[in-house]
């Protein structure tokens, strides 16, 4: 036991320690990542918001409930019966699950060929060929992907937000621009 003791002390005293406790750390998130992935059936089970596009605020008024009125003809109460109404912030940390059935007002990580990051919008339609329409709630429109978002992109739909919790991402996603 004495020994072992040592040993450990070795490992995590100076500069080695340092590093031994970040890689450490490392090692316990990736299996703690690998581990959720599985129970939530997804790739992706947890995810850092590093726009706006789903933030309410002063503009949610126009962007989100008028745009919905005046192009899909959604009334105010049925879009704030969906889940995760109130949006969410940059900074948040949303927990995804991976699920067959995606309903309108569902919001869904997906990532679009060619993107180098994943996208975090609302569905607000449900095409005829089975595709989605998505939308982030405070974008004031659609961007071009968004029409016609495929079943095969998607990674799950968020279950639970942990607020402020992948600040760590977004720091690092911009100090690298968006490499990481």
């Amino acid at each position: 036991m004495a020994g072992l003791r040592k040993t450990w002390k070795k490992l995590t005293e100076g500069w080695f320690g340092y590093v031994f406790y970040a890689v450490l750390g490392i090692v316990i998130a990736f299996l703690f990542n690998l581990t959720l992935g599985f129970a939530l059936t997804t790739d992706l089970p947890v995810v850092a918001v590093v726009t706006s596009s789903m933030e309410h605020d002063t503009s949610t008024e126009v962007n989100h409930y008028q745009w919905l009125e005046k192009n899909l003809n959604y009334s105010r109460n049925y879009v704030d019966s969906w889940p995760i109404s109130n949006g969410f912030l940059i900074g948040d940390l949303p927990i995804i699950q991976g699920t067959g059935n995606y309903s309108v007002g569902d919001v869904i990580v997906y990532s679009v060929p060619g993107q180098k990051v994943p996208v975090i919008h609302r569905i607000v339609k449900i095409n005829s060929d089975g595709s989605y329409m998505t939308k982030g709630d405070h974008n004031p429109g659609l961007l071009p992907f968004e029409n016609s978002v495929k079943k095969e992109w998607i990674h799950g739909k968020v279950i639970f937000i942990v607020p402020k919790l992948g600040y760590f991402k977004v720091i690092i996603s911009r100090i690298f621009g968006g490499l990481i």
